[in-house]
């Protein structure tokens, strides 16, 4: 097993080496013979040996057929690897009704939310996935699964011809999706949906009490404004009622937050055709538990190159010990350097790095950067050497010059030294704070290195920290706005207390001033009715003084003038009624009639 096959074609040199060689020594004895007589040639080549000269091109043809075979570095020997896989089941409920064609979303709500779900797939990592269609009735489009690229197919054949009952029925499409899940295992489950209508046919909060009975979370999207959009006809124009007006589509939104309220997950809007799924993702892996769903070893092999680049060094040196003639030594250290200048800097690399590397293991990070960066100085072209720098900074908290370092590297020609820089240029951004550019670097790795997991990883770990910053940001800012708006309602609320206390003590003072008013009444009149029934007191005793005195007065004239009882009846009946009474009273106390004669 070789890990670098990018240099195989380089073992084409050999066969063209040797035949240039053949070549070449054929020339040359021709040559020879050309110019040069047999005894002349005897003397000339003294000391030559033709054998000689062929075992060290034979010696020189192995160091390169070697340091090839190093370059593509073989692999032998391996040892297991345990993977395991964890992640949470997942199933998307897509609404294909005829209303999800509204083109308020670019292209049409139903596009553009199958856009967004392929967004969420690209999320994923070791979550398995599901995929329920729905209109007036539903049905699994997808079981779960963890081959993301079959959900694809599956969710490009959707469209509004799928279904050909008209309706939004919600409450069938949770019920379909709770079916959709493995019904003994019962823990890391969630329910995505998507719809732009409502449901007149069941009762979909029944459906969310029988998800939540279950532990499964319900995230509802709504897309679209809330006074909804026409709904464009096969025929042209906009699909119309039997009255003639166009049909628009109604978002029941009331009835998707106590769906997602009913089951602990969220309720999204969505107008301009972004559904956010990115956060609720991001919320899934904070607030759900994950579950194994996946588990087992792979080999890894053992690099070898070393031992092959250790016998084409051994080659080597037998060849610059063994000489054609005493003074072609010369030639052979040239040939040594030529053919061996790349392949010994990498034997050698283990001893000339050898510090920078003790030192990089044992944390002294600040050496190894002055290690690495001295060799850099003898070898600028070096991109391992460049790496390791990088590597280095980056375990010495120094970020930026990291960052710098990976940057440089990202685009080499070599595909396995890119892919590895951007994978560290994407942790180092990922320090930085840049979470943007993380994504993006950890997605290049990956598609330059589909089987690296360690990529994939970050990946989504960076997702879920640019999600959860969004997040935090956005519950900062609902925040502040629910401050404010408490704040106001409290001032209102004040406000309105103060005024209703205002009028509450104005009613009061005009209930005591009336009921002051009223008692000044009473009393005045109480005041009247007394000095009325005192002066009635006062009349009715002076005119019983008067009667008095005027009764002794008359008795003292006429002590001995009495009438008779004819006389008095007769003079009784001219007087008064007042004056009768009292005379009659009188007379008989008296026991006799006896009336003044004035009277």
């Amino acid at each position: 097993m070789f890990g670098n096959l990018k240099f195989l074609w380089l073992l084409w040199f050999i066969p063209m080496l040797l035949f240039f060689y053949m070549w070449a020594n054929n020339k040359k004895n021709i040559l020879i013979e050309k110019f040069v007589s047999k005894d002349l040639k005897d003397k000339l080549l003294m000391g030559f040996s033709p054998t000689r000269q062929r075992f060290k091109i034979f010696l020189l043809l192995i160091v390169i057929t070697f340091s090839i075979l190093a370059l593509i570095r073989p692999k032998w020997g391996f040892h297991w690897e345990e993977i395991k896989r964890k992640g949470v089941d997942i199933v998307v409920a897509l609404d294909v009704s005829k209303s999800m064609l509204a083109e308020d979303v670019s292209p049409n709500r139903l596009e553009r939310a199958k856009r967004e779900i392929i967004d969420l797939i690209n999320l994923l990592q070791g979550d398995r996935l599901g995929l329920v269609a729905f209109a007036g009735t539903s049905f699994i489009q997808s079981p779960l699964t963890l081959d993301y690229g079959a959900v694809k197919i599956f969710l490009d054949d959707l469209d509004t011809e799928l279904i050909p009952v008209p309706g939004t029925a919600i409450a069938d499409a949770i019920e379909k999706s709770i079916k959709a899940f493995d019904p003994d295992d019962g823990k890391s489950r969630v329910i995505i949906l998507i719809t732009d209508g409502e449901d007149h046919m069941n009762d979909p909060l029944a459906a969310a009490k029988q998800a939540n009975e279950q532990k499964i979370k319900i995230y509802t999207i709504g897309i679209g404004a809330k006074e909804g959009a026409p709904i464009p006809d096969q025929g042209g124009g906009f699909k119309k009622d039997h009255k003639g007006n166009v049909v628009l589509t109604q978002l029941d939104e009331t009835s998707l937050q106590k769906i997602a309220l009913e089951t602990g997950g969220s309720y999204v809007r969505s107008v301009s055709g972004d559904l956010d799924l990115e956060n609720i993702y991001k919320d899934i892996n904070k607030t759900v538990e994950d579950k194994e769903l996946k588990s087992g070893k792979r080999k890894r092999f053992e690099e070898r190159y070393q031992w092959v680049l250790m016998l084409a060094f051994l080659f080597l040196i037998l060849e610059v010990f063994i000489s054609e003639r005493t003074n072609r030594k010369i030639l052979s250290v040239f040939l040594l350097f030529f053919f061996y200048n790349h392949s010994a800097n990498a034997f050698f690399r283990s001893d000339v790095i050898k510090d920078a590397e003790k030192n990089y293991s044992n944390g002294q990070y600040k050496e190894a950067i002055s290690n690495f960066l001295t060799k850099s100085v003898e070898n600028p072209t070096n991109k391992e050497l460049k790496f390791n720098l990088g590597n280095s900074y980056y375990k010495g908290q120094n970020f930026q010059e990291a960052y710098n370092i990976f940057n440089e590297l990202k685009d080499a020609s070599d595909k396995k030294m890119s892919q590895k820089a951007y994978y560290n240029l994407g942790n180092t951004s990922f320090r930085l704070g840049k979470l943007e550019e993380a994504i993006e670097q950890y997605h290049k790795a990956t598609t330059l290195d589909p089987s690296d997991e360690d990529a994939k990883f970050n990946l989504e770990l960076a997702r879920k920290e640019l999600k959860k910053r969004i997040e935090e940001n956005k519950k900062r800012q609902d925040q502040q706005k629910q401050d404010q708006q408490n704040q106001d309602q409290q001032n209102q609320d004040q406000q309105k207390q103060d005024q209703q206390k205002q009028d509450q003590q104005k009613q009061d003072q005009q209930k005591q001033d009336q009921q002051k008013q009223d008692q000044q009444k009473q009393d005045q009149q109480k005041q009247d009715q007394q000095k009325q029934d005192q002066q009635k007191q006062d009349q009715q005793k002076q005119d019983q003084q008067k009667q008095e005195q005027a009764s002794a007065a008359g008795e003292k004239q006429k002590p001995e003038d009495k009438m008779s009882e004819k006389e008095a009846a007769r003079l009784l009946n001219n007087i008064d009624e007042n004056r009768k009474k009292y005379l009659q009273k009188k007379l008989q106390q008296s026991g006799r009639y006896q009336v003044d004669k004035d009277w």
